[in-house]
């Protein structure tokens, strides 16, 4: 078992600022749970903080039913993968692997067996013999990684683990992380400002501003049901295209004006969203919130039986980016750049003009004064 639960936990620097404000999760045996958030946001303060590098300034923290506030960092259970490595530059990666365990006295033959299960399991044996200097990035993150490991703590914290690593590499690593959370069975309490680490690593999402928990979901419905505007705007690459818009009644219908309330340009709700939009904001400006990946173009459209619910949206590509899968278009909007992702077979080039359509069951409209997702539902969570 390895439950964590952190509740109203605070880091306060002074009376006005706080790295971390109010913090509550419970933190289930065997979760991988992913703090991810801009620069600043309070997630590595949050993570040091449970292993004990940081002070608690308020609330409380909880571990396997144990109160532990002042617990001494090695008391704990708790191992940490920092970004850095932390590897003892004098040592061999055998030296590194067993130093954790020599310093509690644990019998040689225990030790070395250890080392070799670990080496084995991140397939780093043929390394033992080196030194830190002698391996490139990758191996020596599985060092640092296999340190961890062999101590058998209750839980691991991870603090940007693989930014030091090349693109390919990351790739290769998070793969790699993915079936030793399986293998091992225990608790990951992960920190990353990569979105796509956040989404194939986590169980469970904790986005974070301003020291300030935005939402906490399981990556799936993070993305299809954000809580609000910032959640929406940073889950997801490209990021979510938003426009400013009018929620008006035409012939009985719900109907979006972008831009201003000519209605040259509109975009028809149906169904539920429809109902909850005229409900809530009829007649108010609000902001539209669509994805990539949710608008088409014209024959894509009228496969999906969507052709209607657009009505006057055509733009300039002001940039064309081709990813062989997939092709991006962007185009300018009162200053802000816009996405759309298509099929590589379209061959709309720069400056050349094009129509969009939006599918109207994929729109989030998020409150002008709030900035809340009128949609979200908190019992999906």
């Amino acid at each position: 078992m390895s439950e964590i639960i952190l509740r109203n936990v605070c880091k306060q620097f002074d009376k006005e600022h706080y790295a971390v404000k109010d913090f509550n999760l419970d933190i289930q045996d065997r979760e991988f749970i992913i703090f991810v958030g801009p620069s600043g946001c309070g997630k590595s303060t949050t993570l040091r903080m449970i292993a004990g590098l940081e002070d608690i300034s308020d609330g409380e923290l909880w571990i396997d039913g144990e109160l532990c506030n002042y617990y001494e960092p090695k008391d704990r259970g708790l191992s940490m993968v920092f970004q850095n490595y932390a590897l003892y530059p004098n040592m061999t990666v055998y030296g590194n692997l067993a130093y954790a365990l020599k310093i509690r006295k644990v019998p040689k033959k225990e030790i070395d067996e250890r080392v070799h299960k670990v080496a084995k399991t991140l397939e780093i044996e043929h390394l033992l013999d080196r030194k830190p200097a002698a391996l490139s990035g990758g191996q020596k993150q599985r060092v640092a990684i296999g340190s961890a490991i062999i101590r058998k703590p209750k839980a691991f914290l991870m603090d940007e683990p693989l930014s030091n690593l090349d693109a390919k590499l990351r790739a290769q690593m998070r793969v790699e992380l993915a079936k030793l959370h399986k293998d091992l069975a225990t608790t990951i309490i992960y920190v990353t400002h990569d979105q796509t680490e956040a989404m194939t690593l986590g169980t469970r999402i904790v986005v974070m501003k301003d020291g300030v928990v935005q939402q906490v979901e399981a990556p799936i419905q993070l993305y299809d049901n954000p809580a609000n505007l910032f959640v929406a705007g940073f889950i997801g690459s490209p990021s979510m295209n938003f426009f400013d818009a009018y929620v008006e009644e035409e012939k009985g219908k719900t109907v979006l004006y972008l831009g201003d309330q000519s209605g040259s340009r509109k975009v028809y709700l149906k169904g539920e969203k429809a109902e909850i939009a005229r409900a809530r904001e009829l007649h108010k400006k609000v902001i539209l919130g669509i994805r990539p990946e949710d608008i088409y173009e014209q024959k894509d459209a009228e496969e999906r039986g969507i052709l209607e619910d657009t009505v006057g949206v055509e733009e300039t590509i002001t940039a064309r980016e081709m990813l062989g899968a997939e092709v991006i278009l962007y185009f300018d909007k009162k200053g802000k750049s816009h996405a759309v992702k298509l099929s590589p077979e379209n061959q709309t080039q720069t400056g050349e003009k094009i129509r969009f359509y939006f599918d109207p069951s994929r729109i989030h409209i998020f409150d002008q004064g709030t900035e809340e997702n009128i949609f979200y539902r908190e019992e999906i969570r």
